[in-house]
């Protein structure tokens, strides 16, 4: 399993594989607070219908998750280009004290994380992915994110 540095190495070096905007993210020039730091990410890389041909089209978009000091940072790339170098792409923030339920479920090789918040019935993060590839940093992940949510509270 990958370190924290290695895997922000890995996006950041990353060709078009990764959408600027994950680039603009993990480097932390973007959507920060002054004092707030990455803790741990998970990097689910773009899926296409064919995987040993790029140019067949995306079956599952690429998605980041970042634990911070502060909360949960989920963005997930669009399938309409808007230019040359950005696409389009969504972006959610929960703050910790918001979060009400984690949950990680892993059967066979499908897996779920799902974050839900007090104000939603629904889960506000749904992430699906493939075990036999994230298996290790999902467990991880959560793990931090359990552990960073209990600090978070008890300031």
């Amino acid at each position: 399993m990958r370190s924290l540095a290695e895997n922000i190495k890995r996006i950041t070096e990353a060709d078009f594989d990764v959408h600027h905007i994950f680039k603009e993210i993990v480097k932390q020039q973007s959507i920060f607070t002054e004092d707030e730091e990455i803790v741990d990410l998970v990097f689910i890389k773009r899926e296409h219908l064919n995987e040993r041909i790029e140019t067949s089209p995306i079956f599952s978009s690429a998605k980041l998750l970042i634990a911070t000091t502060h909360g949960l940072v989920f963005a997930e790339e669009g399938f309409k280009e808007i230019s040359d170098k950005y696409l389009g792409y969504k972006m959610k923030h929960i703050y910790y004290d918001k979060i009400s339920a984690m949950e990680l479920d892993m059967c066979l090789l499908q897996g779920y994380f799902k974050v839900t918040t007090a104000s939603s019935e629904q889960p506000e993060i749904m992430v699906k992915f493939n075990t036999a590839n994230y298996y290790r940093e999902f467990e991880s992940f959560v793990i931090n994110l359990r552990h960073q949510k209990i600090n978070y509270n008890n300031k």
